[in-house]
């Protein structure tokens, strides 16, 4: 697995060079204080690969969404984004289908332009309509909320969020809340290029688990105006799993 992730890495970074950032978010991991303009309709897919090993064994996890995110005016948008889930295990079971549903809106309350940082906050509730009797959902519904905000200082914009969820009927052994927070620092190389990185942590979902924690590395460009492709690659700095990847492709109306 070691060698396979050195592997991917390198084709990576050989690919940087061509392609460019995209305007009209900033992120990768982080979400972002901007937002579509009114009447923007803003669609990207995002997919996620998750690598792990236990007691010799290896098992992987893949997501795959689509958001469409839509401006109701120049600071509030709304988002559907229903995914797909697949896990294996080598030598072992499989499993894949469609996953939760999640719905979102999103209101900016600061903008940097005129005041002292851009200040944000996310509503979202996930909605169950992936199999939890074949690990593809959650199987209950969970609201939650998010506050962002990010800030320019000097070539570096940090992007920060910290916000939880509930989980609602939840099972023995289950928490209620899972509490989440992230830094994302985003250094612009020019108007089309950027490079990120991040570093998250989150509290444990199951009573029976510890708080889990990771660092990326990726990047973001545009290849038209309307067009950006996105990338980067985690390092887990707990024991849930060994390392994931995320890439993403997204074109606004």
């Amino acid at each position: 697995m070691k060698t396979n992730k050195f592997l991917i890495v390198l084709a990576f970074l050989f690919l940087l060079p061509a392609v460019t950032y995209a305007a009209w978010e900033r992120t990768v991991s982080a979400w972002d204080t901007q937002l579509p303009g009114a009447g923007k309709v803003q669609i990207s897919f995002w997919s996620n690969y998750w690598a792990s090993e236990s007691n010799g064994t290896d098992a992987e996890d893949t997501m795959g969404s689509v958001y469409i995110n839509y401006g109701v005016t120049d600071n509030w948008a709304v988002c559907v984004s229903p995914s797909l889930y697949g896990w294996k295990v080598d030598g072992g079971d499989s499993e894949s289908g469609i996953s939760d549903t999640t719905l979102m809106t999103t209101y900016l309350f600061l903008d940097e332009s005129e005041d002292f940082l851009d200040l944000a906050i996310i509503g979202i509730v996930d909605l169950p309509t992936g199999d939890e009797d074949k690990y593809l959902g959650s199987g209950s519904v969970e609201p939650g909320i998010t506050l962002i905000a990010s800030k320019t200082f000097g070539p570096i914009i940090a992007v920060a969020n910290v916000g939880g969820y509930t989980i609602i009927d939840s099972r023995e052994g289950e928490k209620d809340f899972v509490l989440s927070a992230i830094l994302e620092g985003v250094y612009p190389v020019n108007d089309k290029f950027s490079l990120n990185a991040s570093i998250a942590t989150w509290t444990a979902r199951w009573d029976s688990s510890d708080s889990s924690s990771e660092a990326g590395l990726g990047a973001r460009f545009n290849l038209s105006k309307e067009l950006f492709l996105a990338g980067m690659f985690y390092e887990s700095l707990s024991n849930d799993y060994d390392w994931s990847a995320t890439l993403a492709v997204g074109f606004e109306f």
